[in-house]
């Protein structure tokens, strides 16, 4: 099996995860440097990431991804296992869109995350959540979760399909950069933590080795506990992987990132449009039993 793109130092485990799934080819999520991330996020256990892989390929037809993303975007073709219809795995074309269903205009106004048009100058997407104004408690109030879910999942798989289309350009593996707004959080949060575990654990199970760094700014005193509790959610990967910097966090954020302050959105003090993220507005009562839900 050819390696290209993948560290010399894992091209061996590589090959022989490929082996032992039996797949070649683009699909599903099959090719060498995809299958890295596999390997990677299972700190090499050719057994583990061979378990992650087909979990996350049945995942994929369960929670039907097509439907996902064709109800969230456009320009990308998904067939019905999943797996990218493009011929060109080197492009990425699927963009956010809030107009095309009334699910994808509810997580506009309502979630949290976004990435942002314009790649880093290394080449890696940038992805920004507004974690810190998410309505967590308005999602569980109003019934949305699913909603979230859903639109969480096509944020996780553009980002993970931009991050695969660079690499193949570069032929080397190319990660995200996450930036995580902790602006606003509080106590409240403490008080919905299953809801904030349900949505960050997709990422968890289903998209390995998206991210090359995690920063999180404007943190304030009590992100200390939240951390605490979505800290064991993550596995030991993901953990090393995170910074957290308070207001004062342009020096922080160069230092982890490599990113300008320039580079976030107008909303951090940057360049980018805040249209990029979704607004993470106060969740309204009565917005669950107005009956906008996803058909699936």
């Amino acid at each position: 099996m050819a390696t290209a793109g993948v560290p010399p130092e894992t091209a061996e485990g590589v090959a022989k995860l490929a082996a032992m799934l039996g797949v070649v080819g683009e699909e599903p999520l099959s090719d060498p440097m995809t299958l890295w991330r596999f390997y990677s996020a299972r700190d090499g256990n050719i057994s583990a990431a061979a378990a992650m892989y087909k979990e996350t390929v049945e995942w994929r037809a369960r929670f039907s991804i097509e439907s996902v993303m064709k109800s969230h975007g456009s320009g990308e073709v998904y067939s019905r296992d999943g797996s990218r219809a493009s011929r060109d795995p080197s492009k990425w074309e699927w963009r956010r869109h809030a107009s095309i269903t009334p699910e994808a205009a509810l997580a506009e106004r309502y979630g949290f995350s976004g990435r942002l048009e314009k790649l880093a100058t290394d080449g890696s997407p940038v992805a920004v959540w507004r974690l810190g104004q998410a309505d967590v408690a308005g999602y569980a109030r109003e019934g949305l979760l699913e909603v979230m879910e859903r639109a969480f999942a096509a944020h996780l798989e553009d980002m993970l399909q931009c991050a695969r289309s660079a690499s193949h350009r570069s032929c080397r593996i190319i990660r995200c950069r996450m930036i995580i707004d902790a602006q606003g959080i509080s106590a409240a949060a403490l008080w919905h933590r299953k809801v904030i575990q349900r949505i960050i654990s997709l990422g968890k199970a289903y998209f390995p080795e998206i991210n090359a760094s995690v920063t999180i700014v404007n943190a304030p005193a009590v992100f200390a506990r939240l951390w605490v509790m979505v800290r064991s959610q993550l596995t030991p990967v993901m953990r090393r992987k995170i910074c957290i910097v308070g207001s004062d966090f342009e020096t922080g954020l160069l230092e982890h990132s490599g990113l300008q302050l320039a580079d976030l959105p107008a909303f951090l003090g940057g360049t980018a449009a805040d249209t990029d993220i979704c607004a993470a507005e106060p969740v309204p009562d009565g917005v669950g039993r107005a009956g906008h839900f996803p058909s699936t």
